[in-house]
């Protein structure tokens, strides 16, 4: 299956992916931990989110996410858990897009899965804190 056929039409023109659900998260709230497995992608649609990256007990990499950011996604396109830790740093409105509409798409050895990881892969392995 293609992975247009999985996204809705907009306007004719553009392609989004639904979102069934939002959540307002307060101030210094946790969104997700760094090792839980994944659930959802969140999108922010408002607010700040803090993004800790742990390499071990001393030294931590930080940064912050703002409207459109997602989270998550390349955990999801890795198929591994969570690897960072999602704080929001001032009160935010996330979407949340179930890991299993992202299944529906992601099938394994389809064209599009085998160069959407390949290219995520090669985004880790050069700049492993770069993303969200």
């Amino acid at each position: 299956m293609m992975l247009s056929q999985n996204l809705e039409i907009q306007n004719n023109n553009s392609f989004y992916l639904k979102s069934y659900e939002t959540k307002l998260f307060k101030k210094n709230s946790l969104i997700y931990k760094q090792g839980e497995k994944i659930d959802f992608v969140y999108i922010v649609l408002n607010g700040e989110v803090e993004s800790i990256f742990k390499k071990n007990k001393k030294l931590k990499e930080n940064i912050i996410l703002k409207k459109g950011s997602p989270l998550g996604l390349m955990d999801l396109i890795l198929n591994r858990d969570y690897s960072k830790t999602m704080l929001t740093k001032k009160t935010s409105v996330l979407a949340l897009i179930k890991k299993n509409y992202f299944s529906n798409f992601l099938k394994p050895l389809s064209c599009e899965t085998i160069l959407l990881k390949s290219l995520a892969m090669d985004i880790d392995n050069q700049k492993k804190n770069f993303w969200s």
